[in-house]
């Protein structure tokens, strides 16, 4: 039999690989909801120097692959059990796939070479009966198999270059002998584990232990020929600040609940310069803006992020800002972007955001030139921030500033050039900016909150926030003109909301999105 090159058996790892992780990806068995954690027993082979490791639930009687076929049939799959199971890829299911689903199933990669797309690492299997699954990757991959040993373990090497051993009831297959020759030291006890790395511990119990796929990244792990070694690469990321978070390791969760689909990730970084914005909160102009608010945006601490931005990046700016010509440094740039809204400098506001900050938006029309919006901030000092609104709000007006009171809270309305009517109240420690109407519909307060409509409560149902952004999709999707074509709306009609969050809390920084599904 003819050898196939080892760049081509280490890209592919053979169609049985690829099929492993489709079929349980595509396979989900309707069945008792067994809820519970994930055992990662494949991380408890897997080297620890390896760099990436993803890792696929593969009990697909549990609560997580439940809900997954749930949602894909509230988003319009018809017996998506029965369609996908007549596209077996052309193997038998009890004989070929059901041996392959006993509990997890990964891949992990140690070493990477960009300029021949190859790379060291494997595939681990946690098998029902890992004899069988042995067999069927034999006779899929088509490749003759002599057998070796290494430390007493027996595997079997191939003339296409990949390797085979069943180990404590897992089928490992790597693309190389180090990496193999790797898995068995730690089988043997020999070398330590993944599982036994403390970052790759942190990082697991921060994030949900139920899930469909999980994913570990420690970018300074992966050796080889890798972008990220570059030294131009390097020296970049370090002069930028943002080495620490690109090479600190980071953890990756994707799942399915009954609230629909779901998305996390940690970051054994603490998150930087940008620390101070991912603090937990709770949003109080959640609590204000009406409820049909299509998009909401929440931060916090803007003026401390910035101020620390400064300080450890202020020489490098000033540089590339006098480099582009225009300006000296970055405090011109700021000063006469200032003048413009009558300000001395922009920082003028910068400094006002001590506190939460949001962005709201929707549609009164259920139309795209319906849109209306505005900015919500807290007030510390209310002098200071009249001061700066009444001088932007001058500067910006056609015509003299009027006054106008809404719910007994005095308004500050302008007309712009374009003819547009623009406010500004504060009230309650906070201030709101943006169009008449929509300043007018928050602080009149005669529309129930975003807080008590079911489409947000259900997307940040038991989450901490920092820096988050809700989108009611119920709207969004139905702002095209003629509203959401028929082959769409089968599938759009069940989204609900999107939810994306950032987070640092004990030194870890998260990311999480939630995209929920209506029952």
């Amino acid at each position: 039999m003819p050898t196939l090159p080892r760049r081509a058996a280490g890209i592919g790892i053979t169609a049985v690989l690829a099929a492993v992780a489709a079929i349980v990806a595509v396979f989900i068995l309707t069945g008792s909801s067994k809820a519970g954690e994930v055992n990662l027993t494949t991380a408890k082979l897997v080297p620890a120097d390896a760099g990436f490791y993803l890792a696929l639930n593969t009990d697909l009687s549990s609560s997580q692959w439940v809900a997954a076929f749930d949602l894909a049939e509230r988003l319009g799959a018809d017996d998506p059990e029965n369609a996908l199971k007549d596209e077996a890829f052309g193997m038998d299911w009890e004989s070929e796939i059901a041996p392959f689903l006993g509990g997890n199933a990964a891949f992990f990669v140690r070493a990477v070479d960009v300029e021949a797309f190859n790379m060291e690492g494997g595939v681990i299997v946690k098998c029902k009966d890992a004899v069988k699954c042995s067999k069927v990757f034999v006779k899929q991959s088509g490749f003759e198999f002599e057998k070796e040993t290494h430390e007493g373990v027996e595997y079997a090497t191939s003339d296409g270059g990949l390797l085979m051993a069943v180990i404590d009831g897992h089928l490992v297959v790597t693309t190389d002998e180090t990496s193999m020759h790797a898995v068995i030291d730690v089988h043997k006890g020999k070398a330590k584990s993944l599982a036994s790395v403390d970052d790759f511990q942190k990082l697991r119990d921060e994030l949900t232990k139920n899930f469909l796929a999980f994913v570990y990244l420690n970018t300074a792990d992966l050796t080889g020929d890798f972008l990220l070694n570059d030294p131009v690469i390097r020296t970049a990321l370090d002069q930028s600040g943002t080495a620490d978070l690109v090479f600190k390791p980071m953890a990756m969760v994707m799942g399915a609940k009954a609230e629909g689909f779901e998305y996390a990730a940690a970051s054994a970084s603490d998150g930087g310069t940008a620390g101070p914005m991912l603090q937990p909160h709770t949003s109080k102009f959640a609590a204000v803006v009406p409820q049909n608010a299509s998009v909401f945006i929440s931060t916090n601490n803007l003026a401390k992020t910035w101020k620390d931005a400064l300080a450890n990046s202020r020489a490098d700016i000033d540089k590339a800002i006098r480099e582009e010509g225009t300006y000296r440094d970055l405090d011109e740039a700021l000063r006469d972007a200032g003048r413009q809204v009558g300000l001395k400098s922009v920082e003028e506001i910068i400094e006002l955001l001590e506190g939460e900050s949001a962005i709201a938006g929707w549609f009164p029309n259920g139309s795209e030139e319906s849109a209306t919006g505005l900015m919500l901030f807290e007030v510390k000092d209310e002098a200071k921030a009249r001061s700066v609104l009444d001088r932007v709000f001058t500067a910006s007006a056609v015509g003299r500033p009027a006054k106008q009171t809404v719910n007994g809270v005095e308004l500050t309305v302008i007309r712009d050039e374009d003819g547009e009517q623009l406010a500004y109240g504060i009230t309650n420690g906070y201030a709101a900016v943006g169009a008449l109407e929509a300043v007018t519909a928050t602080i009149d307060r005669k529309e129930n909150p975003l807080t008590d409509l079911g489409i947000y409560q259900r997307a940040t149902a038991g989450q901490t926030l920092g820096t988050f952004a809700f989108f009611n999709l119920v709207e969004l999707t139905r702002l095209t003109e003629g509203g959401v074509p028929p082959v769409l709306d089968e599938a759009t009609k069940a989204l609900e909301g999107l939810m994306l969050n950032a987070v640092e809390a004990n030194g870890v920084a998260r990311i999480s999105g939630l995209m929920t599904v209506a029952k």
